[in-house]
């Protein structure tokens, strides 16, 4: 059994970090992405309560994962616990106490692992069975034996490990109560569309986690009382959604993620023209009654167009002509009902997120991490990054922000070329990044339409609309972005 301690202090108060600590979308916040993502949060700290993690193998960045179950255990005042229930450790037992000093708080954080099982617990494979005793108990006792000597060097992998995880875990609670401390604004009720997806999930932690409510529109049966069924394709949806909300985030749409087929482009086009027609429709009828009164919608940075070489795009700047700017445009049209009944629409055109849990980033990762990642072609194309925090903080700082209003580029102020995207993301994972990509490879997997419009797209985009409405981003360096999302 080892045990690890880790001491922490955050510049807030202890009742604002224990209130944080005890809402929904916590231990989703806390999760560094490296080190894995959350598939079901515990409902509370009350013991019994259970959540389920998909944790990273070490080293693995989070392309590798396991399966960790964990009960609350223990729950006061100032303190709470959790125990793995299962997972790929023989044990986990983690305690969080919080103390108060001056106008802090520090968090002491300690765990109890046992990484390996013991000899005299190594299970006998069926195999072993077929032998002579004497030759089955000896190969049972030097395999326990090996396993026993290989426990110190396990124990202190997992060691190094939990405490990098520790460390982020209190850089991300931090910038987060920063985030919050920012908005003088009373709780919001907000409905979502598209909350299980990789961005979704993150804005709906992020506004739980700042004290607002969220509901969301789900396509199944609903399961909890803050879900609410509906169906784009069938033009239906449940009007409970909306009683008494504030705001509607809308992030649905078929992945552009695809080979640029006929029928794989007909469903990127209509899936975000149907959803968002029925959700600004549907709000166009509440306005004269109520109703929420800001619609944020997402978009994306190919309204521009893929080849716009030499220009700062902003949001006034003319549409492009090829098929990620007609979806876009077709996108940002179908909001038009809300926006003619007096609601706040914002378009958000969200630039390349960054993130080991989705994205381009992720599908090119084991490039990267093998030696073999790079830029595609010469790589003198510009790419307008954000990171998948800002792109979540920019959603909640649209839904506070009434100011805001009409498209809004969600993008990072330090757009790089293709290059030294590809130069940073090897820079970030101690790789060399040595030879380009040739065009080939994307071009097979999206088709080269799709290659054209996504990999290799040419876009500096300004996001200055951005800054000039109060937003303060949590990343505004590739290089450290991508250390916080690839560990």
């Amino acid at each position: 059994m080892t045990q690890y301690s880790h001491l922490s202090t955050v510049n807030f108060p202890l009742e604002t970090v224990l209130q944080w600590h005890r809402r929904p979308g916590a231990l989703t916040r806390l999760t560094p992405h490296w080190a894995g993502s959350v598939e079901k949060e515990a409902q509370s700290l009350e013991p019994g309560n259970t959540s389920v993690v998909q944790a990273a193998v070490p080293g693995t960045r989070g392309l590798l994962t396991q399966k960790w179950v964990s009960e609350q255990t223990a729950l006061s005042e100032d303190s709470f616990a959790d125990r793995m229930v299962s997972g790929p450790l023989k044990s986990w037992e983690h305690t969080h106490d919080f103390l108060t000093t001056s106008n802090q708080t520090i968090i002491r954080d300690t765990v109890d692992f046992e990484a390996l099982p013991h000899a005299q617990n190594t299970p006998v494979s069926p195999a072993l069975k077929t032998l002579p005793r004497s030759v089955a108990h000896r190969a049972t006792s030097l395999l326990g034996t090996a396993l026993k000597k290989t426990e110190p060097l396990a124990q202190r992998r997992i060691t190094n490990f939990v405490e990098a995880m520790f460390n982020e875990r209190n850089r991300r609670l931090e910038a987060d109560l920063l985030f919050h401390d920012r908005y003088d604004s009373e709780p919001q009720t907000v409905v979502i569309s598209g909350a299980s997806g990789m961005v979704g999930t993150q804005v709906r932690a992020l506004l739980t986690g700042g004290g607002h409510t969220v509901r969301t529109l789900v396509r199944q049966e609903p399961s909890s009382p803050n879900e609410f069924a509906w169906d784009p394709d069938q033009g239906t949806i449940d009007l409970a959604a909306f009683d008494g909300a504030d705001a509607v985030i809308h992030l649905g749409g078929a992945s552009i993620n695809t080979r640029f087929t006929e029928k794989n482009k007909k469903k990127i086009l209509e899936s975000r023209q149907k959803s968002t027609t029925l959700l600004a429709e549907t709000l166009a009828k509440l306005a004269p009654t109520g109703g929420p009164r800001a619609f944020i919608c997402a978009s994306a940075i190919g309204y521009y167009g893929s080849s716009r070489a030499g220009e700062l795009l902003r949001e006034e700047s003319a549409a492009g002509d090829d098929f990620l700017a007609e979806v876009c445009q077709v996108w940002e049209a179908a909001c038009e009902p809300a926006r003619a009944s007096g609601i706040r629409v914002v378009n958000v055109r969200t630039g390349v997120v960054q993130s080991a849990l989705g994205g381009a980033l992720r599908l090119q990762l084991p490039l990267f991490l093998t030696g073999t990642g790079g830029a595609v072609g010469k790589g003198e194309n510009m790419q307008s990054w954000v990171s998948l925090d800002d792109i979540a903080g920019i959603y909640v700082h649209a839904v506070l922000t009434d100011s805001l209003e009409g498209p809004v580029n969600a993008v990072a102020p330090t757009p790089v070329t293709a290059k030294k995207l590809a130069k940073t993301v090897g820079q970030a994972v101690h790789r060399p990044v040595v030879l380009p990509i040739p065009r080939l490879g994307p071009q097979l997997l999206l088709k080269k339409q799709g290659a054209d419009e996504l990999a290799l797209a040419d876009q500096n985009v300004s996001c200055s609309k951005l800054e000039q409405s109060g937003y303060t981003f949590f990343e505004t360096d590739l290089l450290t972005a991508l250390r916080h999302e690839l560990g």
